[in-house]
């Protein structure tokens, strides 16, 4: 599950993935009839098979859902269609029961859209999106212990400026909040965090007249107290979210920004961090091409504090790069994307991480040699594992306890999405 939270709650030690040189490996190209241009982080089921979607591609042309299981083999599993909802912009979440849920920016009953699920009894819409209740999500959707979905929508709703809603697993649909004020926020790009406090957080790609920058927001489950944490846009902090936050163990919430944190050539992205007392501070700043640029993926973060992310721009030949940000500020390349390197290239999503310290991520567009983008594995990254107390076997804790369930050998997080990025899979 892809967002967030460093898996501490439950760590009594540490254990460090052994320094080697790191390595990739090419676990499947993407061609039109698989779908293409992945843009969403992958997620995984506790017998380590990858789930994702495409926005481009397929039968219908508008993109695919899909599973690459832990033998190698590609399934399509379904076809969007201007019906169904198409253009999936983001990544999965999934279950405790291995159910999907995600959201589509295009198609539906009213061409904006739709959240859907998908289950043993296969696909179903579960709700589309209209012009009163917001429209064109870009973001995903996450799961609260209770079985309630939250997410965005990028467009319409009370002032055509986006909505935050909440919507049962039965398909009951509820506007959180209307982005009305500029000055607060308005066009959520990214989808939300549930913190350990029990509010949503999430980030606006817009706001303050003068800048329209984009905000970071906090808001109640019930969609009560909207606060407005910081605004982009001034003195170098960063410009345009456009991806979820990630939370640690202290409550403490990291993004990224795909401009600012500098001037003119060297306004590439920044690395940023919140504080649970609202206080702001960039962490890292993107200054030289080689080294990565536009940073639009979740970030990863591991138990020793460590972030890991990507950048669709910069390294050789301004194809991307996988990063990682230690605890102490220091930032390295881990990899970069060459051209004709047979893996394609700028990965627009974050990463996935197994229980051995493996990442996982896709790349969504051609190398020159790989046409469409690849799903790809890196390992000896130096990925801190942590070591686990689980809770009892089949018990989902309350959110604000940031817990994890234990699935195999694995960990896969469940009440706020894609919580741990942590996966079972031994190959």
């Amino acid at each position: 599950m892809r967002h967030s939270i460093m898996a501490a709650l439950f760590v009594s030690a540490a254990i460090a993935t052994p320094a080697a040189a790191v390595t990739i490996t090419n676990l499947f190209n993407f061609s039109p009839a698989s779908g293409y241009s992945s843009r969403g982080e992958l997620v995984a089921d506790a017998a380590g098979n990858l789930y994702g979607t495409t926005r481009s591609g397929g039968a219908n042309g508008v993109g695919t859902l899909f599973r690459l299981g832990t033998d190698g083999v590609y399934s399509v599993l379904h076809n969007f269609s201007s019906a169904s909802g198409g253009v999936a912009e983001a990544g999965l979440t999934i279950d405790a029961a291995g159910n999907l849920y995600g959201t589509t920016s295009a198609g539906g009953a009213n061409g904006l859209g739709t959240v859907f699920r998908v289950g043993t009894d296969g696909y179903s819409v579960l709700h589309d999106f209209d012009s009163a209740g917001g429209g064109n999500p870009r973001g995903g959707v996450i799961l609260d212990s209770s079985g309630n979905l939250y997410g965005t929508a990028y467009n319409y709703g009370a002032a055509n400026r986006g909505t935050i809603y909440k919507i049962s697993t039965d398909g009951d649909y509820t506007v959180l909040h209307n982005f009305t004020a500029l000055q607060t926020g308005y066009h959520p790009q990214a989808g939300l965090t549930l913190g350990a406090d029990g509010y949503l957080y999430g980030t606006a790609s817009g706001g303050i007249p003068a800048v329209q920058a984009g905000t970071i927001f906090k808001l109640a489950t019930d969609g009560s107290d909207y606060t407005l944490l910081h605004s982009f846009g001034i003195s170098g902090d960063g410009r345009y979210p456009q991806m979820e936050m990630i939370a640690d163990a202290a409550g403490n919430m990291y993004g990224t920004t795909n401009q600012g944190g500098g001037s003119g050539y060297n306004s590439i992205g920044t690395i940023f961090r919140i504080g649970t007392d609202g206080e702001y501070s960039v962490i890292h700043t993107f200054v030289g091409e080689t080294n990565g640029s536009y940073p639009v993926g979740n970030l990863l973060l591991d138990a020793a504090g460590n972030l890991y992310g990507t950048t669709t721009s910069g390294g050789i030949n301004q194809n991307g790069t996988v990063f990682r940000l230690s605890a102490d500020g220091d930032y390295s390349v881990l990899y970069k994307f060459a051209t004709y390197g047979g893996y394609g290239r700028s990965p627009y999503a974050g990463l996935l991480a197994d229980a051995e310290g493996n990442l996982y991520g896709s790349t969504s567009s051609s190398d020159g040699s790989n046409l469409y983008g690849s799903i790809f594995k890196l390992s000896d990254v130096g990925y801190v594992l942590p070591a686990v107390t689980p809770p009892p076997v089949g018990g989902i804790p309350e959110p604000a306890t940031w817990a994890m369930l234990i699935v195999g050998f694995g960990l896969v997080g469940v009440s706020a999405r894609r919580r741990a990025r942590i996966m079972s899979i031994g190959n």
